[in-house]
């Protein structure tokens, strides 16, 4: 960490994570952006596979561009993809936009031409704050200025777990006790549970509750002994005939 983040900045970043605890991903994404200082603070669920946005959370809905389908078209221009397929924008390390392509080229890109710069945006603070090998959410703070500063780079990268934990928190999917069986399972086995009987994968099921695929795997273990099943397609079949597959 930079010596450029000083103790009242390490105490406002702890202000920024009890908000995401205590209010959830869309009210900490407003104190993070008055934290770093910029304009616009969004947080975009993509598909990095095709390269297309999938949904967007972010302090001022009155700019959420994901309103816009030509927006949406234009999308897989942005650098942060091809960033991200290079290895120069990882899980938890910030990289500016203007870092990742010059003014000249992006100048050249009707996203940004179109979009961005008549919005005041000049650049971006991207982080990327959770990733499979098909899905991520990357983090984006806008300012109508080039350049970001160490310290910026520093918080973000420092509060960008937290984020994480937050989504994941906030997605967490509600509980259908399995009939019969509910005083047998456990919460987050039933929560499991709850994903497959919705078509989720391990990977899926590990990004929504903020677990890794080995975990999953350990869940899944433990259900099938206690439901005396041996397989994921009798877990899918027992789930269909309680319901929990509809719900």
């Amino acid at each position: 960490m930079s010596g450029e983040v000083t103790a009242r900045c390490l105490h406002r970043a702890l202000e920024v994570v009890r908000e995401l605890k205590a209010a959830g991903p869309a009210e900490g994404l407003a104190r993070l952006g008055r934290l770093v200082g910029c304009d616009v603070v969004s947080c975009t669920s993509t598909e990095h596979t095709t390269r297309r946005l999938t949904g967007t959370v972010t302090d001022r809905p009155e700019h959420n561009l994901m309103r816009h389908a030509e927006f949406r078209a234009l999308a897989h221009q942005h650098p942060g993809f091809a960033a991200h397929r290079s290895g120069a924008l990882r899980l938890g390390t910030a990289a500016a936009l203007t870092e990742l392509a010059d003014l000249r080229t992006l100048r050249g890109l009707p996203f940004y031409t179109d979009f961005y710069r008549p919005r005041g945006t000049v650049d971006q603070l991207l982080c990327v704050v959770q990733v499979d090998d098909r899905h991520g959410r990357v983090l984006t703070l806008s300012r109508s200025r080039p350049g970001f500063s160490a310290r910026d780079h520093d918080l973000v990268e420092l509060l960008t777990p937290h984020l994480a934990q937050a989504f994941a928190r906030h997605e967490r999917p509600a509980v259908h006790p399995v009939a019969g069986t509910a005083p047998e399972l456990t919460a987050r086995e039933q929560e499991v549970a709850t994903l497959v009987a919705r078509a989720a994968s391990d990977r899926e099921i590990a990004r929504r509750l903020g677990i890794s695929p080995r975990t999953v795997q350990k869940h899944l273990q433990q259900i099938y002994r206690k439901l005396g099943l041996t397989s994921r397609a009798e877990l899918l079949l027992h789930l269909s005939g309680t319901g929990v597959v509809s719900a």
